[in-house]
């Protein structure tokens, strides 16, 4: 599955010109660095995740690493690389993390402080949506909803520049 993910990302990255790839992560460039976030599934206790960003010739690669804690018996690790498909005019993000979990998102680019991925295709089949706001520089929230068409998120993260 790792390879068909990678073959995924190499193939979404390599029909798009660098220069165009760039240009289309400029925004995603609010990322960069490292964040401390503190949520989870609503209506259980909040965890606490370090968040690393950084952007490659046009993919930006997420780190998010959740030690054990709480009613976690061993850590939690999440990755996604993102990239900008300029022929479509959107977003592609596709992640792994430590439970087996995939997915293929995609977001439009930013309309005003708001950031909404769409599940494309996932190792669940429940296909879902995402919510990023940014408050300012330093502070943004997402909200994680359980279909496309959900009104109440079953997610959510409040995360700060470390």
């Amino acid at each position: 599955m790792r390879k068909i993910l990678g073959v995924f990302v190499l193939a979404a990255i390599s029909t798009v010109p660098a220069g165009a790839q760039s240009a289309g992560m400029t925004a995603m460039q609010y990322y960069v660095g490292s964040w401390t976030c503190t949520g989870g599934p609503i209506g259980q206790k909040p965890v606490t995740a370090n968040v690393t960003y950084t952007i490659d010739n046009g993919v930006m690669r997420e780190w998010v690493m959740v030690a054990a804690q709480g009613k976690m018996k061993k850590p939690y690790v999440l990755s996604n690389a993102t990239t900008y498909d300029t022929k479509n005019g959107r977003f592609v993000q596709a992640g792994v993390d430590s439970d087996a979990a995939w997915w293929v998102s995609y977001a439009k680019p930013w309309s005003g402080n708001s950031e909404v991925w769409m599940d494309h295709a996932n190792s669940t089949g429940k296909l879902g949506r995402g919510e990023v706001s940014r408050t300012d520089h330093n502070d943004f929230t997402f909200n994680g909803y359980p279909s496309a068409s959900a009104a109440k998120p079953n997610f959510r993260v409040t995360c700060k520049r470390s």
